[in-house]
């Protein structure tokens, strides 16, 4: 419903006019009334009212109502609040926000910007602060020198909190903010001195007005707020508004008789809420305790960066087919880790640790128990993560437009016995020769994916070749003892290779060495009876640094490893030019180990040195391969043990006895230096 008002302020009253008629604005100001029903979802009856309401014709003036309705002035500026405002006023992110902020306060233009304080300190001088804005050309000093003038000037609000460590963001100095040349600085400065005199100023005075009229059985009010004395939303505009819906409202007798200029009724549709903007975002973060005014921005930027969301115009947030999938998954395992509660919980905890009303100790345990306890579902229940991501996600390897096929039947599928395709991410791998087709690019992912199973395997990355590994002599598939998936072979340039099982790569079986966090090819697996299994126990522990290395000025280890040709202790600088330290083990050694806390002295006092520890080394001979007076198991040191590097002819290399390999790579393979047995003198 709209009423118009004449110049006087008084009602426009012609009964003449049709009804559905919109005056223009030379007819008076137009005063908009909601019905008090605000919509119904019902159309016949919509239309039954409002054709009572039509013909009716006039309606009564059954209230008028006003009030008094300050506007309180800010209270001194936090770090939160800071955040807020610059992403609701000047568009500014919060991680952009801080780092210009912190450039701010080190050039001495305002104060410390990462505070919770919301209040001054009695002490705090602000006639000198503001009076130093007075010889600020421009806004800022035409301001202060009206606040400082008569009785305009009011000492800040206090807010709730206080970090007793820093005092609220102020400026430090008055200048002109033109003299900034940082665009975003300067934004950032008039924000802050705008809000500190607004502090320091009164209250917005005004007058809060609401008419209600009735027209057939129905009720429309118009609410409307006049500013009557503006202080400090003077120095705040154009941010903050000098009133709110339609101004003075006309003052009409209760009773009274008012024919409606315009009667419409809207047809409409409910909306879906809009994305998240920034401002709600950290304003939530700060009422659930997550994060701190320090970490609050980061932790936007985290989100953002691990793809979780996406920052869209108008600084509002769009979640991700990864971060939905996510709280699908939490959700359907039970435990909501995606809700903040949680993490609200452990906040508080160390908050209350911060101010010395609870003990580290009393607060670690049970924190830790619920951590522990929000792990184990999380783990036992993780295959629901995964139905939940490939609800939105397409299967690794099933995409043929992202992925090129290198080799149709590539390597054999235990799963459902079938052949699996060797695939590369596009723009990699060339048209050529099935060789050169199966080359592919060296850094590009390739994968083995099975149509019958829908599922793909990763392979190791920087390799050209990948063959399907063959049994010596017969041709049949080389399977892998643990899951029976054939083995792969990779190489690069026809010079080294590996084998890898492609389900254990994916998967590391951990009984046999595996480690999710790296990768694992076969020669790191333990397994017993694989020929391929080269790995050993302890066999990523550091035994002695290399000295080669050392000497030449570089970081080495030497390492517990095996091949065919047995134990060897050797450096674990590989590459093309990779370090020549090695020290063959006896053959007569069916097993050998890092020597582990359980077994005994894992260090050799007489070789280790500060910070530099010298491991033993574990043997199980094979029976009747050793002298009579070796143990069937010996703990020793192979460094400074004369007894077994005489008896069992174990050598140390020397580097004037070890010669680099040559880098021509048509010169053929050439002999390692001390790779065979006696061939390095002690």
């Amino acid at each position: 419903m709209t009423i118009r008002l004449n110049a006087d302020g008084s009602v426009v009253n012609n009964q003449n006019e049709n009804a559905n008629n919109t005056y223009s604005n030379q007819q008076g100001r137009p005063i908009h009334l909601n019905w008090k029903r605000v919509r119904l979802y019902d159309r016949p009856t919509t239309m039954v009212i409002y054709d009572a309401c039509l013909e009716a014709g006039e309606a009564v003036v059954t209230s008028l109502t006003g009030r008094p309705k300050n506007k309180w002035r800010p209270v001194p500026l936090a770090t939160v609040e800071l955040q807020k405002r610059a992403s609701k006023y000047l568009r500014i992110g919060s991680e952009e926000l801080m780092q210009k902020a912190e450039e701010l306060y080190n050039q001495g233009y305002i104060s410390y910007p990462r505070t919770e304080t919301e209040k001054f300190r009695p002490e705090f001088d602000h006639h000198a602060l503001i009076q130093s804005f007075q010889a600020v050309s421009g806004e800022f000093g035409g301001y202060a020198s009206r606040l400082l003038a008569g009785n305009n000037f009011q000492n800040p609000r206090a807010g709730q909190n206080d970090d007793n460590a820093h005092p609220p963001i102020t400026p430090a100095k008055a200048v002109d903010p033109d003299s900034i040349s940082n665009p975003i600085q300067k934004k950032i400065y008039s924000l802050v001195v705008k809000h500190y005199l607004a502090c320091c100023s009164r209250d917005a005075v005004g007058r809060e007005t609401e008419l209600s009229l009735k027209i057939a059985s129905e009720e429309f009010v118009a609410r409307g707020l006049m500013i009557i004395e503006r202080n400090w939303l003077e120095i705040y505009q154009p941010w903050e508004r000098r009133s709110t819906g339609q101004g003075e409202l006309p003052k009409v007798a209760v009773g009274s008789r008012i024919t409606p200029t315009s009667l419409v009724m809207k047809d409409g549709q409910t909306n879906p809420p809009q994305l998240i903007s920034e401002v709600e975002l950290i304003a939530l973060m700060d009422r659930n305790g997550i994060g701190t005014d320090a970490t609050i921005a980061q932790h936007i930027t985290t989100i953002c960066e691990r793809n979780y969301a996406e920052k869209v115009a108008n600084q509002r947030f769009h979640p991700t087919k990864l971060d939905i999938a996510l709280v699908e998954g939490y959700n359907s395992m039970g435990y909501q880790l995606n809700k903040p509660d949680l993490r609200r919980e452990m906040e508080a905890e160390c908050s209350a640790v911060a101010a010395g009303r609870k003990s580290k100790e009393t607060m670690l345990e049970p924190v830790l128990a619920k951590m522990l306890e929000c792990f184990k579902r999380a783990n036992d229940d993780v295959n629901k993560l995964d139905e939940a991501v490939a609800r939105h996600f397409g299967r690794l390897g099933s995409n043929d437009r992202q992925y090129v096929l290198l080799q149709a039947n590539c390597s054999l599928c235990r799963s459902y016995s079938g052949m699996m395709m060797l695939k590369q991410l596009s723009g990699g791998g060339s048209r050529g020769s099935n060789r050169q087709r199966n080359q592919g690019s060296t850094g590009s992912s390739k994968l083995l994916h099975c149509p019958s199973c829908s599922v793909s395997h990763l392979m190791p990355r920087y390799h050209q070749q990948v063959f399907p590994a063959m049994k010596p002599g017969n041709q049949q598939p080389l399977t892998c003892p643990i899951c029976q998936f054939q083995l792969v072979k990779c190489e690069n340039d026809g010079t080294a290779s590996y084998h890898v099982c492609p389900k254990c790569f994916s998967d590391p079986p951990e009984d046999h060495g595996g480690d999710s966090s790296t990768d694992f090819p076969c020669s790191k697996c333990t397994h017993p009876t694989c020929s391929m299994a080269t790995g050993i126990r302890g066999g990523d522990i550091e035994v002695f640094s290399c000295p080669f290395c050392t000497t030449a000025g570089n970081s080495g280890s030497v390492t517990l490893r095996r091949s065919t040709n047995g134990f060897r202790l050797s450096c674990s600088n590989g590459g093309r030019d990779r370090c020549q330290f090695v020290i063959w083990l006896p053959k007569a050694a069916r097993d050998v180990s890092i020597v582990d806390d359980a077994e005994g002295e894992i260090a050799c006092p007489n070789c280790s040195i500060h910070n530099r520890v010298v491991r033993k080394i574990k043997f199980i001979w094979r029976t009747g391969s050793v002298p009579p007076h070796f143990d069937r198991e010996y703990v020793s040191c192979v460094l400074c043990d004369e007894q077994i590097k005489r008896d069992m002819d174990i050598r140390i290399p020397s580097m004037n006895q070890v010669h680099p390999r040559r880098r021509n790579n048509n010169a053929g393979r050439q002999r390692r230096g001390g790779s065979g047995r006696g061939r390095n003198a002690r």
